[in-house]
């Protein structure tokens, strides 16, 4: 099952940019789809693996299972992925768009840097620990873009 995760995240992700992308007016349009979907696609995914797949999930990263740890991650990208869509349905405009654009952006920045830390310190070079940072730079690279466009 976390295989399908690890495959619909991207998947989920394109198809958003191409829905945002054909749906938009300006940046601002453009930016209040892509910004709270791909948010609530990585919250919601990450957090339904974290609480109900956990011990695979950790497995395939190399980590060992520590749940009460675990849950509480989960239970953060929940929040987040919450609050995501109640931003989009809400909507608040392009402030509250890239407000909670960046904290995602932050927290799996600092995630991946903990993916790296433990690949070099600990040589934990499971595919699936080191796709974390490459993840998250591909993240970057789609959502910093128009979030300057959207804040200029």
């Amino acid at each position: 099952m976390t295989f399908i995760i690890e495959w619909f995240r991207p998947i989920a992700i394109i198809a958003v940019y191409f829905i945002a992308e054909n749906n938009n007016t300006n940046v601002h349009s453009f930016f209040h789809i892509l910004g709270p979907w791909i948010v609530a696609i990585m919250g919601f995914s990450v957090a339904f693996e974290g609480l109900c797949l956990g011990k695979e999930a950790a497995g395939k990263i190399g980590y060992r299972s520590d749940r009460p740890y675990q849950v509480q991650s989960a239970l953060c990208n929940l929040a987040i992925a919450i609050v995501a869509v109640f931003v989009f349905f809400s909507d608040w405009g392009s402030m509250a768009d890239v407000t909670i654009t960046l904290v995602m952006l932050v927290f799996f920045s600092l995630s991946a840097l903990n993916h790296l830390l433990n690949a070099l310190i600990q040589h934990n070079f499971k595919p699936v620990n080191l796709l974390r940072p490459l993840m998250t730079v591909v993240l970057l690279f789609l959502l910093v873009p128009p979030i300057l466009s959207v804040l200029s």
